[in-house]
């Protein structure tokens, strides 16, 4: 697919990551931000972070001041500010850390398609996507960052459209290993499934801000913010043979973050249903600020909603509840063939 030109990405206003790991203890000398940075800190989560009222602030600085000489201790203090006020989303973080988390991220989602590609006891006549956990190389510049993103997207969708061969009557979207990242990119290479309508825009879900909702809504091309546009093709994405087609969504324990974004995504679509286990409990949006020092902090300012405004920050239920990869799988299947699009289409 081509880009259109001089579409940037605005996202990163609200980029959602799964910050688990960010602030773990290195050997040797601890790692800090700056004094700078530190204030910043406490500036940001004082000011804006969604929890900000669970948190005794005048306290929090007299500990800081105590723990003037102890780098360990005045750190613990900092996290526990950040957890709190931010309900364990948000993180101080470094490039290096987040590197390290993409590595990471990476490798799951690496295993998670494997597993999808050795998963021979699904009926033919369903597709199986995974949609894995993502995101952009942490330093890049925004143009290379909206480069991967639309790159990643336009895989997705290839990913859809090599399975779309006319036999499929139902489909299984994989999110159980989608730990976080980037939503944007997830949204749109999605689309081709989750949108019911090839003409019309669609709103799938909402981040709830202080300034009221601001929607994410689907086109023909690309994903949109508020009505901003995120990421473009320039040009229409792929477009089912079936639109509307039934739609198994899988997701658990190790759906987080922009991976449960991606599952509020479908909840209220038409012909969906999800199985499995309650996801991480993150469902809450985190915008990074790059702070004096160099490093970010992913603040948490807003709660996911999914197309009807239903959401409250916390772990989301599947619609039918499974213990285990296989019987999830299977019980997935079960109900799809047993779907009036795949009555009519057997093998």
């Amino acid at each position: 697919m081509q880009v259109r030109k001089g579409v940037r990405r605005i996202g990163a206003l609200m980029l959602v990551l799964l910050a688990t790991g960010a602030m773990a203890d290195t050997p040797g000398a601890v790692e800090m931000p700056s004094p700078e940075a530190q204030a910043e800190i406490l500036n940001l989560l004082e000011r804006q972070a969604l929890y900000r009222d669970r948190v005794d602030w005048p306290a929090i600085r007299i500990r800081l001041q105590s723990a003037q000489g102890d780098p360990a201790q005045r750190l613990a203090v900092l996290r526990e500010a950040i957890a709190l006020s931010t309900g364990h989303h948000g993180a101080w973080t470094t490039t290096q850390r987040q590197r390290e988390s993409l590595a990471r991220a990476q490798q799951a989602g690496a295993a998670a398609v494997d597993r999808a590609k050795a998963a021979d006891a699904v009926d033919a006549r369903i597709g199986w996507v995974v949609i894995e956990g993502y995101a952009s190389s942490p330093g890049a510049a925004p143009q290379e960052k909206f480069r991967q993103d639309i790159q990643r997207a336009a895989r997705w969708q290839q990913v859809i459209r090599s399975k779309d061969d006319g036999a499929r009557c139902g489909w299984i979207v994989d999110l159980r290993d989608n730990g976080g990242g980037s939503m944007w990119p997830m949204l749109l290479g999605m689309a081709p499934l989750l949108r019911t309508s090839v003409v019309n825009n669609e709103d799938v879900g909402a981040f709830e801000t202080a300034q009221g909702p601001q929607r994410w809504t689907l086109t023909a091309t690309a994903v949109q913010l508020a009505g901003r546009p995120l990421l473009d093709f320039g040009q229409s994405g792929h477009v089912v043979r079936q639109p509307g087609a039934p739609v198994a969504v899988l997701f658990g324990p190790r759906t987080g973050s922009s991976g449960e974004a991606s599952v509020l995504a479908w909840r209220g679509r038409p012909q969906a249903r999800s199985f499995g286990q309650p996801t991480a409990g993150v469902s809450t949006g985190n915008v990074v600020h790059t702070l004096a020092d160099g490093s970010r902090l992913l603040l948490t300012t807003s709660v996911m909603r999914d197309r009807n405004d239903r959401g409250d920050g916390l772990k989301i239920e599947p619609d039918q509840r499974v213990e285990g990869d296989a019987a999830t799988v299977a019980a997935a299947q079960a109900w799809l063939l047993a779907q009036p699009a795949c009555q009519g289409n057997r093998t």
